[in-house]
């Protein structure tokens, strides 16, 4: 087997087809494009686990960790109360490396006003690099919440919209591992501009907004491993419906277009850790209201009846097709 994310495939024969049925303890399990699972604790409360796992050889791994799972547990309506961390080190690190990254880890936590509930830390011979799992755990905030999430297939169709841009997670990891190989091409200016705009992937400010709308939402999906093409057909899957999409509608920075290049990253086939797509019967409506809170949105395209999910650029089309990992494994020796 290749190395990194398992494929859809072998995740629905190895992982998915094995899990046991227990609706009366988990309401909502895992799935393709189900990126957190709903807890039955009791008659009538509940309680929403989200976990991710990072394991490229970049710097602050932790960091895209801990954003990951928050942004995947916020986007069911739930709000984070505690994370669990498990962090396995190369055992050549030494315990200062441990120290730093707890020390990091707790910054962030406070930084969102979150607890550490703990976890375990282990030193590893065999690993070339950080391998890093948040959990994070929260609950709904009030009856609207654990509403946007997959129901069955659709007999309509909806809009989608984009937040964030394509990208973001993979040109942040560049930035930081690759700097000063850039700077032979780009000026300091230019490239610390380009981190500015790249320097927090958390979607917390995008999720309190969202969870406040009266533009009703079907469905969110952050993005994340594969990127915007993965994460279209991860929503296909998860929705039961077809996808239709304008390529120049998908949001990305110019930045991220030159830094992909240079790397020969398709960037919409990259970590986009930082955004996310949004099922929407008001697809307009509801990207006039993000501005208006400061958030970046776009309609890309919608939901159709069928089974073909195509991506539109001028005359052409291309279909998509299972995501098989992610186009800057190449870049991390993956």
């Amino acid at each position: 087997m290749k190395a990194g994310k398992i494929t859809e495939p072998q995740c629905k024969r190895s992982v998915l087809k094995w899990l046991p049925h227990r609706p009366d303890l988990v309401a909502q399990g895992a799935g393709i494009g189900v990126d957190y699972s709903i807890l039955q604790t009791n008659t009538s409360e509940k309680s929403v686990l989200a976990m991710a796992t990072v394991s490229l050889p970049t710097y602050e791994s932790e960091k895209y960790a801990f954003w990951k799972a928050l942004n995947r547990l916020e986007a069911s309506g739930a709000k984070p109360c505690a994370i669990f961390a498990g962090i396995f080190l190369p055992a050549r690190g030494g315990e200062d490396r441990i120290r730093t990254l707890t020390q990091r880890l707790t910054k962030l936590c406070d930084r969102y006003e979150i607890g550490y509930a703990g976890g375990h830390t282990e030193l590893i011979e065999s690993l070339r690099a950080p391998v890093i799992t948040i959990t994070a755990y929260g609950s709904p905030e009030n009856d609207r919440s654990l509403l946007y999430h997959p129901t069955g297939k659709s007999d309509r169709e909806q809009d989608l919209v984009m937040i964030g841009q394509a990208a973001m997670e993979t040109s942040m990891m560049i930035l930081s591992d690759h700097y000063e190989e850039l700077h032979t091409r780009y000026s300091s200016t230019y490239l610390d501009h380009a981190r500015e705009l790249l320097k927090d992937l958390s979607m917390h400010d995008v999720y309190s907004a969202l969870h406040q709308a009266e533009i009703p939402v079907s469905y969110i999906h952050n993005l994340s491993t594969g990127g915007v093409y993965a994460g279209l057909w991860e929503l296909g899957e998860a929705c039961r419906c077809g996808i239709q999409v304008e390529l120049k509608q998908i949001p990305i920075l110019q930045e991220t277009i030159e830094v992909c290049e240079y790397y020969d990253i398709n960037p919409y086939m990259t970590y986009s850790g930082g955004s996310a797509l949004i099922v929407t019967d008001s697809g307009d409506d509801l990207a006039d209201y993000l501005k208006k809170h400061d958030i970046y949105a776009r309609k890309v395209g919608q939901t159709t009846t069928g089974n073909d999910r195509i991506v539109c650029s001028d005359d052409s089309k291309s279909y998509l097709t299972p995501p098989k990992g992610d186009d800057s494994y190449k870049l991390y020796g993956i």
